[in-house]
């Protein structure tokens, strides 16, 4: 029996009932996070729910801050008997439509919380390297300001990596109106060129990923700031490593993009492992997460 979180209930579900007029439902009106748990801890926890915050905002969906999300989260591992690594996704909706056909308050947002067992990449990964193209015909639009929030609105995302896929690809690189490179459909993108690490500019229109905003302030911490820049594909492609990073699969190297083959694996190894020794040291530090602020846990 799998075991889900509705409303701050645990339930099992089959019981876990949303109505048919739910807006989430009926217009993607709303957001949601991926993340990670492992070994009892909740990856980052409290950037996540800063952003889901920083989202309801924005669309005008009252937040539910008193919610414990933390304890939720662990009673659902436990009830689903998940003791290895975790996805966990949060949904937030604006609630049971009310016949209105713009953002409006409502006293009763929908909160739904997965956790489903997580298997890591095929170790290979690492030495092959994932396979993208350049989607040159669907374009980002970061007018709207949504690119900058995980809204359920997410066909466009679906539509990008299916075609990719259909060309023998594993995830498509987004451009936006002015060909500047963007994100990939689920993850962000890491460059070195010219001997520096760098990133696309959150302006260019992309999700600012929460383990792009860790990686990078880490590296900021250890005196090695990933510069943000402007790019087109055709610079991308003169990259030395790319790869690609996300709250799942953390971080994995480009192998291949539109044919051409990035084969180096220094750099991004070294990024990686210095990355993992330092959330390692959050972790023994008590860096756990209780809601929106940071409290000690094991």
């Amino acid at each position: 029996m799998r075991y889900v979180a509705l409303n701050g209930r645990i339930l099992p579900e089959q019981e876990a009932f949303i109505s048919p007029l739910d807006r989430g439902f009926l217009y993607g009106d709303g957001l949601f996070e991926t993340l990670k748990a492992r070994g009892g801890r909740i990856e980052f926890l409290g950037k996540h729910l800063r952003r889901l915050q920083g989202g309801a905002t924005f669309l005008e969906i009252p937040f539910p801050a008193q919610l414990d999300y933390r304890g939720l989260i662990l009673e659902l591992l436990e009830r689903n008997q998940i003791r290895d690594e975790a996805a966990v996704k949060i949904h937030l909706t604006r609630g049971r439509h009310e016949g209105l056909l713009y953002f409006h308050e409502t006293r009763a947002p929908t909160v739904t919380i997965l956790v489903e067992p997580y298997t890591r990449p095929d170790p290979k990964k690492w030495d092959e390297g994932i396979a993208v193209s350049v989607e040159r015909e669907i374009l980002q639009n970061p007018s709207s300001g949504l690119c900058r929030f995980k809204t359920l609105n997410y066909l466009p995302y679906l539509l990008l990596r299916t075609r990719a896929r259909k060309k023998g690809f594993e995830d498509a690189v987004l451009l936006n109106p002015r060909g500047e490179v963007c994100e990939c459909t689920t993850s962000n993108l890491f460059f070195f060129r010219g001997g520096r690490l760098e990133t696309p500019e959150v302006s260019c229109g992309l999700l600012p990923g929460i383990l792009r905003e860790a990686l990078m302030e880490y590296l900021a911490e250890a005196g090695e700031p990933v510069r943000e820049v402007r790019l087109s594909s055709e610079a991308l492609a003169e990259s030395h490593e790319i790869f690609v990073t996300n709250s799942l699969a953390e971080i994995l190297p480009v192998g291949h993009m539109d044919g051409k083959s990035f084969p180096e694996r220094e750099r991004t190894r070294a990024a990686w492992t210095r990355f993992q020794a330092y959330r390692e040291q959050l972790s023994v530090v008590g860096c756990q997460v209780s809601g929106l602020g940071e409290t000690p846990g094991p």
